[in-house]
């Protein structure tokens, strides 16, 4: 049974958004300031009362932010003055709005133009209070629940201006305050109560994700990760490509998922391979075996030591492996969609496969036939995105292992003599935010019997369909039959950006023209470095490793409920400070 917790989980990504920050934001606040002044004033004609709305407008904004930031920076250094000026430019806006709504009301029914106040005021400050508490990491919550009254002030202000009394003001104000503190705090404590997950608080987690996710503190979250995950075993097929006169190629198919998102758990698992291989003199090529993200490790330190023992392993296989000297050359298959790119490498069948043009996900262990053979390595291109696919049906699942039971064993029938040849860049022009991690774009050409095929990877999260036809296009003008575009899986491109789907995959943020150059150049270089290869071939399992497992079937169903209640609580936060409102007047 293929789980699909990853993928709703990833989904609820979207619901996380940023704003525009530093003097977009200020000049948001300032205006809004502004036009709150005039209202007031049109209303009450009071100079002192209009001119303490613009004086606290901006006080409890944009100066209570440097403030906090200032003071509470290092505590929680989620706290940043553009990120504060970001939240008050939402929580404002929501109380401005209803500045602006009850000040036309106001001239038909006071009682609605006061309803509408309190409803904005418990919105703004649930939302306001909400964001606080979530990403006030370390914070207690009286002092996040201290720093959005804001909204508060400002409707008491107004209020004041259409009531003319200051006690009534200051009751009302303060109750839709209470409520939209605690409609917060209920919904908190509910998911806590009724979704735990293995011990831990789902709040807590989510303090914890955000801690990581916006200011790069990821301990807690890995130790989260830590208590929640299984031990497991993980392995790799491991092959040394051994050249004359040049150094030896390291090819690597893992089953470890490199996720969750940035440095966190395994995410950096591809590059931090490929530079463990090439302190040991190696050139790296890591490949996507099957799995997905119940084969997360829990903590980057797990990577770094699993990489070290691959490495190692590396190294010994190097001096002591039984060699291949001659292979037989790749060939391609196609059938029903699947299409696959088999590589005979140490007497082994490594196959590529790919759906592209048609989007594609991870490929789940489950691909594989029930009678699958040890000589068979599959490895999973990941080099066809599309936001519409989240996790692969049962019926793709079907067509692959279909295809592996009975379309993959066309071979040549000769063994011929194999060179080798290796090129890798990782381009300073592009980075993470494009979609490329540490791990750079690596090019191995492979000649049999004087026919040269290629394989180009790139460590990035998947690729957009259209950039393995520019590969085929590049490729064929530096004179090989046959190529595969492949991509690590690397989730350390991933939440670089707030919101949406926080990565870019292959080829969306990077121009056709500098792809055709990056693989053309390393093509070129590629070539140049061909030389006689044989190649050996080992099985690395390393037993008791902390992976997520299924704990994440527990977590997509705590966020599920989560959101749900979240939004419940979202609209009876407004509609019971009316009804308070209403009461009190």
């Amino acid at each position: 049974m293929v789980s699909n917790a990853a993928g709703n989980i990833a989904e609820r990504y979207r619901l996380i958004r940023g704003f525009y920050g530093g003097a977009v934001s200020l000049e948001a606040l300032l205006i809004m300031a502004s036009l709150s002044t005039v209202i007031i004033y049109l209303y009450s004609a009071d100079v002192l009362l209009s001119s303490t709305v613009f004086i606290a407008f901006l006080g409890s904004t944009a100066l209570l932010n440097r403030v906090v930031a200032f003071s509470l920076g290092r505590k929680c250094p989620s706290y940043t003055s553009r990120r504060l000026d970001s939240l008050s430019v939402v929580e404002t806006g929501v109380v401005f709005a209803g500045v602006v709504v009850s000040a036309f009301l106001r001239w038909f029914s006071l009682a609605a133009a006061v309803a509408v106040l309190a409803a904005s005021a418990a919105t703004s400050v649930f939302l306001s209070y909400s964001v606080r508490r979530a990403i006030g990491y370390r914070i207690h919550p009286f002092l996040a629940a201290l720093l959005s009254t804001p909204p508060m002030l400002l409707n008491l202000l107004t209020l004041q201006a259409f009531l003319g009394n200051w006690a009534k003001a200051l009751q009302i104000s303060f109750t839709s305050f209470l409520v939209g503190v605690v409609s917060l705090e209920i919904v908190r404590h509910l998911i806590d109560l009724s979704k735990p997950i293995q011990g831990i608080r789902p709040f807590r987690l989510l303090q914890a994700f955000l801690a990581s996710l916006l200011s790069g503190y990821s301990r807690e979250l890995e130790e989260m990760m830590m208590r929640l995950g299984n031990e497991d075993r993980v392995g790799c097929e491991l092959f040394v490509l051994r050249r004359v006169g040049k150094p030896s190629v390291a090819l690597v198919v893992s089953d470890i998922h490199p996720g969750p998102f940035r440095a966190v758990g395994s995410s950096m698992f591809p590059a931090i391979l490929a530079n463990k291989l090439a302190e040991k003199g190696f050139h790296p090529l890591v490949l996507k075996g099957l799995s997905s993200h119940e084969k997360n490790l829990a903590n980057i330190e797990l990577s770094e030591k699993v990489a070290e023992k691959i490495a190692e392993e590396a190294k010994w296989l190097e001096k002591n492996g039984t060699y291949f000297s001659e292979a037989r050359g790749p060939w391609r298959t196609n059938f029903d969609g699947v299409s696959s790119l088999t590589l005979n490498i140490a007497d082994k069948d490594m196959v590529i496969l790919t759906l592209n043009p048609q989007p594609m996900e991870d490929l789940p262990p489950e691909v594989l036939p029930p009678n699958h053979a040890g000589r068979k390595i599959v490895v999973d291109s990941h080099n066809s995105f599309s936001d519409n696919l989240k996790n692969l049906d049962n019926a793709t699942i079907e067509k692959i292992r279909t295809f592996l039971s009975n379309f993959s064993e066309q071979k040549p029938a000769f063994l011929s003599k194999m060179r080798v040849g290796y090129a890798r860049t990782v381009p300073s022009d592009i980075g993470p935010s494009d979609g490329i991690g540490a791990g750079g774009v690596s090019c191995i050409v492979f000649e049999v019997d004087g026919v040269r095929t290629s394989l180009v990877l790139a460590d990035a999260n998947n690729a957009m369909p259209w950039v393995r036809g520019v590969l085929q296009q590049v490729a064929r003008e530096n004179g090989c039959v046959d190529t595969e575009l492949c991509t690590t899986d690397t989730h350390m491109v991933n939440a670089v950006s707030l919101g949406g789907r926080g990565y870019h995959p292959l080829g969306e943020a990077i121009s056709t023209e500098r792809l055709k150059t990056l693989f053309d150049e390393l093509h070129k270089r590629a070539a140049s470095d061909l030389s006689d290869a044989e190649a050996a071939h080992k099985s690395v399992t390393i037993e008791n490793v902390k992976v997520f497992s299924d704990f994440l079937d527990v977590v997509s169903q705590a966020v599920s409920f989560g959101v749900r209640a979240y939004r419940v609580a979202a609209l009876a936060a407004p509609l019971l400070s009316i009804g308070l409102a209403t009461l009190l007047l």
